[in-house]
């Protein structure tokens, strides 16, 4: 229990630091290691695409994949395996994230954004900001 403490709180610093760039909903999330964790994005733009990045402290963020409404398929980008991520459309406008066997490396703060793929000019419009901390799946003692 005390490692999850620890670890959420060494996230919370870059998470205050981009969250005044953001419009939308945070949240936190912790979870044991080995286990599964869906998030859920609520859509209220019409885009037909949702992309999902992660951002750990010291890197620059990262796009794991997107998912598109119309079609009901998931892309995911380069070097990222499907046997550890799956997106997928929820009820109504929304995306949900599955992250599957969960390792402390996992923990990071997770962006659900929507706008156009081939669209240079658009900025897009941050719906979620999620930290999600990994703790082990033993308590330390």
């Amino acid at each position: 229990m005390l490692r999850a403490v620890t670890l959420l709180l060494a996230f919370l610093a870059p998470a205050i630091q981009l969250s005044s760039n953001l419009e939308g909903t945070q949240m936190s999330v912790t979870r044991q290691a080995g286990s599964s964790v869906v998030i859920t994005c609520d859509i209220k733009e019409s885009s037909d695409y949702v992309h999902w990045y992660r951002y750990q402290n010291r890197m620059a963020p990262q796009r794991l994949l997107y998912y598109q409404f119309s079609s009901s398929n998931d892309v995911l980008d380069s070097e990222i395996s499907s046997r550890k991520y799956h997106a997928y459309e929820g009820t109504g406008r929304t995306s949900k994230l599955l992250i599957k066997i969960l390792e402390e490396s996992d923990s990071g703060v997770y962006y659900c954004a929507a706008w156009e793929r081939h669209s240079d000019s658009d900025l897009p419009y941050p719906a979620l900001k999620i930290l999600l901390v990994v703790a082990k799946s033993s308590v330390d003692t």
